[in-house]
């Protein structure tokens, strides 16, 4: 019998099941998508059991959807969301909504953090930028400064993973990656930094899950759920790691020479290591992954949230003129783009609509648009976002090739890998070939891959046929030289305003 495997994909915006064969060939897709809950405050959240019946529901989609015998998958394995948080009671129940990386109302306390500690001690021993409101750091301070009452009835403070583990299997349990992406983990010892947590937040370890391998496996999921999820309950399921771990897995940038290449609703650029990388300045993190392997890496927060915001500003235009050629709208962003020249014209769109992280981890930057005049229209809008978006992730690749001389290739991945136009301006800003990942969904490929390594049916060091890049885009050296103007001229936009 033909061997499948699943991985499940818990995003920002959707929960995604993917079922591939032994090669890494996408067989079966299921999804649901859910909203964020925000306010003018600062606030990001979903509802984290909204997220574990989305869960479900897209598993049993893709199962039914492969119309295959259930015993015919397996292993699963589980890509998840990074620095989540939430508080649940001693019988499991929310206290809390999942509070996302995008949520900033714990601005004061990560100012008070950055304030009253060695943030460069802390940076040193957990990888993580410790006064930045992204991590769950500042955001448990923030619970217990505003919300006491939450925060000592709180039994754990739990990632969306572990609770919908504990869902599944009882019990609470974390992958050393998404460990590590909460501000409290020691990278170089790979556990909870017990000092940490007592001094800056007054717990111990005993309130939050245990750290597992990536590779660990689970077997034995709840009775009730086995015709729900149209699954075997003794299939064995891989904790796997976080979502942009996986998508480093998934397009195969498995060591120092591959760099991987992300933009979804965010973007970053990561790369493994054989030992914790860090930077002088912080600019950067570095999380755990194996025992042996690191991930240095650095996240901006305004990808293709970017080009959702034009969508939801100017919808009825795009629809019209989708409508028209017959496009989506995101296709007709790509139309859009090749109709205006390299650097829109002189219009510069810094993207900053939710903050910002790497490489200045300025939190309170906000969105710009510089150069505007009457001659500028709609297209012109849409390509500088596509542009200062990617200004941005060059700036990101600029520190993190300068930390490692290795680097030899680009993979890209992620929603913004559909996109010619995209991946046309990002060769063309970093002036080098992009390879474009063999799959679209490459944190389900790289969860289900980590499964097939926990059960020995694969390893590290040979990747799957899906993992190869199906496409090279090259760079043109006279737009590289107008994009080097431009990356000048937005960097120095930037720095006056925000510095």
């Amino acid at each position: 019998m033909k061997e499948y495997f699943m991985g499940v994909d818990i995003g920002t915006s959707s929960v995604k099941a993917v079922v591939f064969d032994f090669d890494g060939i996408q067989k079966s897709i299921g999804q649901i998508g859910y909203s964020v809950i925000s306010s003018a405050n600062g606030k990001m959240e979903i509802d984290p059991e909204l997220v574990f019946n989305s869960m479900l529901k897209a598993v049993k989609i893709c199962m039914d959807d492969l119309g295959i015998n259930n015993h015919a998958i397996s292993g699963i394995g589980f890509s998840s969301q990074m620095h989540s948080l939430m508080a649940v009671d001693g019988t499991g129940e929310p206290l809390t909504g999942l509070v996302i990386w995008a949520d900033t109302r714990a601005r004061d306390a990560a100012a008070f953090i950055g304030c009253e500690y060695d943030t460069a001690d802390l940076y040193y021993r957990t990888g993580c930028k410790p006064d930045h409101p992204s991590y769950p750091l500042s955001k448990i301070l923030w619970l217990k400064n505003n919300y006491p009452g939450i925060f000592n009835k709180a039994c754990k403070f739990i990632t969306i993973k572990e609770y919908i583990i504990f869902k599944l299997f009882g019990v609470y349990c974390v992958d050393s990656t998404t460990a590590s992406s909460q501000g409290y983990y020691n990278i170089h010892g790979n556990r909870w930094d017990e000092d940490i947590l007592n001094r800056v937040l007054g717990i111990d370890s005993s309130r939050l899950g245990d750290v597992v391998e990536c590779t660990h496996i689970l077997k034995g999921f709840k009775p009730e759920y086995e015709s729900i999820l149209g699954l075997n309950r003794d299939i064995p399921v891989a904790i796997g790691s976080g979502d942009g771990i996986s998508a480093n897995v998934g397009c195969g940038s498995c060591d120092e020479h591959s760099l991987s290449c992300t933009i979804g609703t965010s973007g970053a650029i990561r790369i493994m290591t054989g030992k914790p990388i860090l930077d002088s300045q912080s600019r950067t993190w570095c999380y755990s992954f194996l025992k042996d392997k690191w991930v240095l890496g650095g996240a901006v927060n305004n990808g293709g949230i970017a080009l959702k915001w034009l969508e939801e500003q100017f919808g009825e235009q795009f629809k019209a003129d989708a409508s028209k050629s017959n496009n989506s709208i995101y296709k007709l962003f790509d139309k859009y783009s090749d109709e205006i020249k390299p650097g829109s014209d002189g219009l510069i769109f810094l993207p900053q609509l939710t903050g910002e992280r790497c490489p200045d981890w300025n939190s309170g930057a906000k969105g710009l648009m510089f150069g505007l005049t009457y001659s500028h229209g709609r297209k012109h809008l849409v390509k500088a976002a596509m542009e200062g978006v990617m200004y941005r992730m060059y700036w990101v690749y600029e520190v993190i090739s300068g930390m490692c001389a290795s680097i030899k290739e680009i993979r890209a991945n992620g929603g913004y890998s559909e996109s010619q136009a995209w991946l046309k301006i990002q060769a063309d800003i970093f002036g080098t070939e992009i390879l474009v990942s063999g799959v679209s969904e490459a944190s389900a490929l790289g969860a289900a891959y980590l499964s097939m390594v926990s059960l020995g049916a694969a390893d590290f060091n040979t990747l799957l046929k899906g993992m190869e890049p199906r496409m090279v885009v090259y760079p043109d050296r006279n737009n590289h030289e107008v994009y080097t103007k431009m990356y000048r001229q937005a960097m120095k936009l930037y720095n006056n305003v925000y510095s």
